[in-house]
């Protein structure tokens, strides 16, 4: 995320021995450091983010042990602080830049300037992936000023870049992320932001992709291809013991009826490929930034031609998860942004009204399986589990 939030609220005290609190990853860790966030990693190995108790990011790798197919623990722990496949960190951390997320081997994000007011957020990663993510937002940009549409989203502003080095400084944003606004605002302000950002995203949905002009394109994302995201996700969370057996072969099951209904719906059926953000979820939205009302939408890398029920399905789910992480004192906020969502879709004509509502309901049952594997790898895959159930799609 590339703009501040509100401090989250103080964490509970460690589990002893495992540098873990409730909702934590129960692994082993240096004194004080508790894991918050996992990946799956090269060679079996797990990628660890957490914090220690200064709210220093941490950054480690480590091999997992598994006993009856669970992850019990870990072994070989690596903590990687300038970490040598990111040759541009050490730098950029002795110069004064604070390491906000680090997701060792793979990319970094720090922040210049106090923390209240920064000047830049720097994100730093390999030559290839700063490249395509330079690519990636002169392409979506292009589409957007070429376009036409009323009040598209807008994109963050990149202050300069060395992709040789993997380096692209971008300029704060403007806006609260639509996760604070879940957690903190009244009904009456997530229906606003709901309604803003289906406003946005049926401007994205509905700008032309033909109207680019030359320079980078956007490449295609198919069913297919989504297919193949949610498949390995699931299969990686099996691999690593972060699912309970009995969950994950739920999870499996479904991921396999789901992968097969992606694929059989061909890209041009029925509706047709549109601009997509494709890694959409209320962290990547910040609205009511200034006088325009414009939304702003982080973290393009991933941007793609796509089925316009894609980044909605993507976004739904995503509120299905806060209704669970937040509970039942917040669930009227997150409904009243998920009607707005839906009327800003209705009211700007937005193509996934045309796909139907079974297609919609595909792709976010295709999301709330991923999240619940992606979510596994940072112990929560029991709480999330009501995510894996059958979904509408298949009614």
């Amino acid at each position: 995320m590339l703009t501040p939030t509100a401090p989250p609220a103080p964490p509970a005290p460690p589990r002893p021995g495992t540098g873990a609190g409730p909702g934590d990853l129960a692994l082993p860790a240096p004194p004080g450091v508790r894991w918050r966030r996992a990946w799956p990693g090269k060679d079996g190995r797990l990628v660890l983010e957490g914090a220690d108790a200064a709210g220093r990011v941490v950054a480690a790798t480590a091999r997992p042990v598994l006993r009856d197919g669970l992850l019990a623990g870990a072994g070989d722990l690596a903590v990687v602080g300038d970490d040598p496949r990111l040759p541009a960190l050490a730098a950029l951390r002795a110069g004064g830049a604070v390491l906000t997320a680090h997701r060792a081997g793979k990319r970094a994000v720090l922040r210049e300037g106090p923390p209240g007011a920064p000047r830049a957020f720097v994100k730093v990663a390999g030559a290839r992936a700063t490249r395509t993510a330079l690519d990636r937002l002169a392409a979506l940009g292009a589409v957007l000023d070429a376009s036409g549409v009323p009040a598209p989203p807008r994109l963050v502003e990149v202050l300069d870049a060395d992709p040789a080095a993997g380096v692209l400084r971008l300029a704060p944003a403007p806006g609260r992320d639509l996760t604070s606004l879940l957690a903190r605002a009244g009904t009456a302000g997530c229906r606003a932001a709901g309604r803003a950002t289906g406003l946005a995203l049926a401007a994205l949905a509905t700008a032309p992709a033909t109207s680019r002009p030359a320079g980078p394109a956007l490449p295609v994302h198919t069913g297919a291809d989504e297919a193949a995201v949610l498949t390995r996700w699931v299969g990686d969370a099996r691999a690593h013991g972060v699912l309970p057996p009995d969950l994950a072969a739920a999870l499996e099951r479904a991921a396999a009826d789901v992968a097969a209904a992606l694929r059989d719906a061909g890209p041009d059926a029925p509706a047709p490929l549109v601009p997509a953000h494709r890694d959409l979820h209320d962290g990547q939205v910040l609205v009511g930034g200034d006088a325009s009302g414009r939304v702003v939408l982080l973290d393009v890398d991933t941007a793609a031609l796509a089925d316009p029920c894609l980044d909605a399905g993507n976004l739904l789910a995503h509120l299905d998860l806060a209704r669970l992480l937040l509970g039942p004192a917040r669930a009227g906020a997150v409904d009243a942004l998920e009607d707005g969502l839906r009327a800003g879709w209705a009211q700007a004509g937005h193509p996934l009204l045309a796909a139907g509502p079974r297609r919609l309901e595909l792709h976010r049952a295709a999301a709330r399986l991923r999240v619940v594997a992606v979510h596994a790898f940072r112990g929560r895959a029991r709480l999330l589990a009501p995510l894996a159930r059958p979904a509408q799609w298949e009614a």
